[in-house]
Parts: structure tokens; sequence; C-alpha cells
């Protein structure tokens, strides 16, 4: 590959990204908004923590992620290992359950929180945007469910769903609370 080809591809990469930091944004907020009445938060998938700068003061902040980002990462490899107990009462998963092999198995163990905002891009919207070729990203999600089998799941583990949102075309927001 010559050096115009690989410096093009770079662009494109780093265009590309830079889009998706607004969405990311706009994702991050909502679920710090929602979430702002909590004393603790714990971020599942934590990634490089934007949802630490968007809670408030004072918040019990506890990353998690697969990788080690920093002092007080606690680590998990949510297809290998049981999810850590933990003492906060509430958790976050902002692009990661695309990710995760066995979805009731998740469900049931984050129902140690009584609440949990998540976020799950519903690939069968994905599937016609990469159709029409709008979408050009090749995506390696492990399952692809409509939002009324999503929401199906996500009962039949437990959860009630308090608000959706949505965020962008095909991807929403969702406010669990633990049924009773």
């Amino acid at each position: 590959m010559n050096d115009v080809s690989t410096d093009a591809t770079l662009a494109c990469r780093r265009l590309y990204w830079s889009a998706l930091q607004d969405r990311w944004d706009r994702r991050t907020r909502q679920a710090a908004a929602w979430l702002a009445d909590e004393a603790g938060v714990v971020d599942i998938g934590c990634g490089l923590m934007p949802l630490r700068d968007h809670l408030p003061a004072g918040t019990r902040y506890v990353p998690v992620d697969i990788v080690d980002r920093g002092p007080g990462t606690v680590l998990t490899d949510l297809n290998a290992d049981p999810l850590p107990r933990f003492a906060e009462r509430a958790a976050a998963m902002l692009g990661v359950v695309e990710y995760v092999t066995d979805l009731p198995r998740l469900f049931a163990q984050l129902r140690q929180f009584d609440r949990v905002v998540l976020s799950y891009n519903h690939a069968s919207v994905q599937d016609v945007l990469w159709a029409m070729r709008l979408r050009r990203k090749e995506v390696i999600w492990l399952h692809r469910h409509g939002p009324a089998r999503f929401a199906r799941l996500l009962e039949d583990a437990g959860w009630h769903i308090a608000r959706r949102h949505r965020v962008r075309v095909g991807e929403a927001m969702y406010d669990l609370r633990s049924s009773p």
C-alpha cells in the first residue's frame, strides 16, 4: 500500500470515528442524566470513561472493562468471567451488549443492581442500512435482535423497562429497573 492510500485510509477512519464521537457523547450525556440521582455507578465496558465526566460531582464511579483503563479498573471479560459483585446499586453499559455472547446470563448477573442504563443497536435496522449501502462499516456484533425481541429478553430476565430513548436510527437506550 502506498503512502497516499494509507493516508486516505487513516483520514477516512478518523472521520468515521469523529462522526461517531458526537453520537457517543449524546448517548453518554443521556445515560448520565438518567443516573444523576444515583450515589454510585458501575460503568461496565467503561472504555475511556467518558461517563465519569458527565456524572454529578461526588458520584462514586467504578470503571469495569476487559482491559486495564487505569487505577481502580475492575477487570472482567463478560464472555468468560462472572460479573463481580458491587456495592453500588446502579450500572451503565454503553456500547457493550452487542459483543456479549450470552445475553440471558448477562441480564441475570446484572440483577445485582436495582437499576441499569444500557444502549443497544438493533441490528435489524442496521441490516437495512448496510443493504442500501448507507452504512459501510462491518460490525462484529454477536447477535441481531429487533426492539421487541430485545425487550422480551430483558423482561424474561426480570427487568422492567422504565424508559426507552432513541439515540439514532437503530440505537436505543434503556433505563431498566429490577422487577419485583
